[in-house]
């Protein structure tokens, strides 16, 4: 299984379909046969908001992500040349893409009926800045699966947790034996005390990798029911964030109705009073014309 592509496929779904479309694709490498891919796959952690956002962004405007790296490597470059001038130039350039990033990530969460919170668009700006400063962090951005957001301290960059974000680093290769240390490092031929040495250590080692593998398999069925639980448990949440922008949206509602209905009393009180002294001056009027009438009439 390509399991590099499997997770930037995985990486691309909406946060809620992450955990069960992650045990399917394990479970689909195990059934393959493929025991190390199944294993790797089931270590995935599903993405914060922020992160899925910041992996929507590569996504979906990768140009723009390509231009907030190279002007991040464009401000380091003047920070370390004293070039001031340059950095009057490149600082505006700067908060121009975060702001129109985040904009777009908006819009994104907007078209996939989602409501982008001012928490959530901090988080993803403190990513994006994160990724202008340090070239660790652009290069996890740029790879479309970050599990966490990140966020740029003194001593580098940490994960929406504080801890030390994860950031690949590229090893130098060993250099090639000569053919002299080559020589040198010829084996020597084995005894049959070694074979059986040898076959002795095999065999333990296979029981240990067996007694390893029940104790992983133990530990990560609690590990996925505990993921699972976690996973509803903030759906829960997002619910009841939902329902409690929905009531607040209500209320807002009642109260506008409440106080056009309390201006509409003052206005029918007013117009009570009106009525009320023509009514009274009509009475008056009334009863003076049968006065007269009746004294017409003696």
């Amino acid at each position: 299984m390509d399991t590099s592509s499997a997770e930037l496929e995985l990486y691309g779904l909406p946060p809620e379909d992450f955990i069960m479309a992650r045990n399917d694709l394990a479970k689909a490498a195990m059934a393959a046969g493929d025991v190390a891919a199944s294993a790797q796959v089931k270590t995935l952690r599903k993405p914060t908001l922020a992160a899925w956002l910041a992996n929507q962004l590569v996504r979906a405007v990768p140009e723009r992500i390509d231009e907030l790296t190279e002007l991040g490597a464009e401000l380091r470059d003047a920070h370390l040349s004293r070039d001031g001038a340059r950095l009057r130039i490149l600082t505006p350039r700067r908060h121009d893409i975060v702001t129109e990033l985040v904009r777009t990530a908006r819009s994104l969460a907007r078209d996939r009926g989602r409501k982008l919170t001012d928490a959530v668009a901090d988080r993803l700006t403190e990513t994006l800045d994160a990724a202008l400063v340090d070239p660790g962090a652009a290069q996890l951005l740029r790879t479309g699966r970050l599990t966490s957001a990140l966020r740029h301290v003194g001593f580098g960059v940490v994960d929406e947790a504080g801890e030390p974000a994860q950031i690949v680093s590229t090893l130098p290769e060993r250099p090639a034996r000569t053919p002299a240390a080559a020589k040198r490092a010829k084996p020597k031929a084995r005894s049959r005390a070694d074979d059986k040495a040898l076959e002795l250590r095999r065999r333990q080692l296979q029981d240990q990798v067996a007694e390893a593998v029940a104790e992983y398999d133990e530990a990560e069925a609690e590990r996925a029911k505990v993921e699972s639980e976690l996973d509803a448990n903030e759906h829960h949440i997002a619910d009841m964030r939902t329902a409690i922008e929905r009531l607040h949206d209500e209320l807002e509602r009642v109260r506008r109705e409440l106080k056009d209905a309390q201006a509409q009393t003052g206005r029918l009180e007013r117009a009570m009073t009106r009525a009320t002294r023509a009514a009274a001056v009509a009475a008056r009027r009334r009863d003076a014309t049968q006065q007269r009438l009746a004294s017409f009439e003696v």
